[in-house]
């Protein structure tokens, strides 16, 4: 398990922030600012599992031209200012503002840290003078594919692209270190220490269930709409085999979104034997006795195995908020006792080393590996809602 120091997210962590690693000597690898590098030059990377101090960032202007700056992986917002200001050549204040591909603008404290990887997923960072704020407006690029890739990946088996997903999450999951998860629950502006590499992986999780949004939304036929169904029921089994639970209940949490089920014309067409697989998947989610259906189930697995990192999270932030840290001027051993648990549950989970034979591949394994690192998503809910009504209107 990783245990160096947190200077920065493993290169393979490139997930839909526009930003990139400078690789090898000299060279660099981009991330064009929607869904990450490409598979090609992410390899050397994820081999190496090299930890970059230093990332380019591409920083937008209110007319879409962007400047790219070279900049520490824990820079705060005034930082990013400051070097956008230098390449500009402007002495005019600046504000940085993270805007969504919906629009929606959050204007970025000059001490907010390890900036580009809080974006949402088609997310991008604009700089500009405040009497500018209302004239920015997300770039097209931003509002995700106009059409689906189910012509590409129904013809990858569900166990290739499950492996895939579940090879990539592991390289997500290992760079994680242990003190971003107490960074993440007690505030890192309190310890001015990033958590890049799990704002990452938290990314993955969301990149995955708002791929599988997206592709349903997309696909106007219904009984490919059917197809893909059983598709992603197939490729969440096959997560679980792999004992990749993230992936797994990303994809499951995506069948179960507002916008697909709705479609009961859709869901009415599955075979009753993908009903019956998806009706137990959906049960593992069950957060009834604090989730005593998932816990039960990570307990019966042998690592390795990447599990549900928000629950983890929740976990941990949980008691934080609901425990004092001191009483009477002396440490809450109980409430560390506790957190140190759930800390020790991420060791567990990697304290075998994930075995890449798995799985035999197949030939097009090249392809399946670099579909799965940059998919193309809708990360607009109101969008993906008005694409399902499109499909399948409101019965009156």
């Amino acid at each position: 398990m990783p245990q160096d120091t947190l200077e920065g997210p493993c290169l393979s962590a490139g997930l839909g922030t526009p930003w990139a690693s400078p690789g090898g000597a000299g060279g660099g690898v981009w991330g064009e600012g929607r869904l990450g590098v490409s598979a090609e030059s992410a390899a050397p990377a994820t081999r190496s599992r090299i930890k970059w101090k230093m990332i380019l960032l591409k920083v937008y202007c209110s007319d879409h031209t962007y400047t790219t700056i070279r900049i520490a992986v824990a820079a705060t917002g005034r930082e990013v200012i400051s070097a956008v200001s230098d390449k500009l050549g402007t002495t005019e204040e600046l504000l940085l503002v993270h805007l969504s591909s919906a629009g929606e603008k959050q204007i970025l404290k000059p001490n907010d840290m390890s900036v580009f990887s809080t974006l949402s997923i088609n997310g991008h960072l604009f700089a500009c003078p405040r009497e500018q704020l209302n004239n920015l407006a997300p770039l097209p690029d931003q509002e995700g594919p106009s059409a689906g890739s189910m012509s590409t990946f129904e013809l990858m088996s569900s166990k290739d692209l499950a492996y895939q997903m579940t090879m990539f999450d592991w390289e997500l999951f290992s760079c994680v270190h242990e003190h971003e998860l107490l960074y993440h629950t007690f505030g890192r502006h309190s310890f001015r220490r990033t958590t890049a590499n799990l704002d990452l992986f938290l990314r993955r999780f969301n990149q995955v269930q708002l791929w599988v949004v997206t592709e349903v939304c997309l696909c106007t036929q219904l009984s490919k709409r059917v197809q893909l169904l059983k598709k992603f029921i197939k490729i969440a089994a096959h997560c679980r085999e792999f004992k990749n639970l993230n992936s797994f209940f990303a994809i499951i949490m995506g069948m179960s979104n507002p916008a697909v089920s709705r479609l009961s014309q859709t869901w009415e067409k599955l075979p009753t034997k993908f009903k019956k697989f998806y009706a137990e998947f959906e049960s593992m989610m069950d957060p009834s006795r604090n989730h005593r259906s998932y816990r039960l189930t990570v307990t019966k697995l042998e690592p390795p195995i990447i599990p549900f990192m928000p629950l983890l999270l929740k976990d941990m932030t949980f008691t934080h908020e609901g425990n004092k840290t001191f009483v009477d001027n002396m440490v809450n051993f109980e409430k560390m006792r506790i957190i140190a648990n759930t800390i020790r549950q991420v060791r567990h989970c990697r304290n075998q080393p994930f075995n890449p034979d798995i799985c035999q591949p197949n030939k097009n394994q090249a392809e399946v590996r670099g579909y799965v690192r940059k998919l193309c998503v809708i990360d607009n809910q109101r969008a993906l809602t008005q694409l399902s009504y499109r499909l399948e209107p409101r019965r009156t």
